[in-house]
């Protein structure tokens, strides 16, 4: 069973993609956007940002979504579970990254 977290948002959203996309911790096939290209996310982010002058305040949501190694889950369906959660905000750009780099599994949802 999944856990969800939400996550304090106090660094700049650059930062928050740098983090969540490093190489370190996740692989491109498992970056993926909803209602946003993964590659170019965080340049739509910024041009939505300006175009309603939301440039201010809170920046964006960031939640995690962690899994037991219990559930035995390949990284894909974990990644895939994140994109169907995302799908859950359709007024939302959302990048997910999914993470293999702990001892279980977990996606970093990212909301604009």
């Amino acid at each position: 069973m999944a856990i969800l977290k939400c996550v304090a948002s106090g660094c700049p959203l650059s930062n928050i993609f740098s983090y969540v996309t490093r190489r370190e911790a996740t692989e491109d096939k498992l970056i993926g956007g909803v209602n946003c290209c993964a590659d170019s996310a965080l340049d739509e982010f910024v041009f939505v940002k300006k175009q309603f002058h939301k440039e201010d305040g809170r920046q964006y949501y960031h939640f995690v979504q962690s899994f037991s190694p219990e559930d035995d889950l390949t990284p894909e369906t974990a990644h895939e579970i994140g994109l169907r959660f995302a799908e859950a905000f359709p007024e939302y750009q959302v990048l997910v990254a999914t993470h293999v780099n702990t001892g279980a599994l977990h996606n970093h949802i990212i909301l604009n």
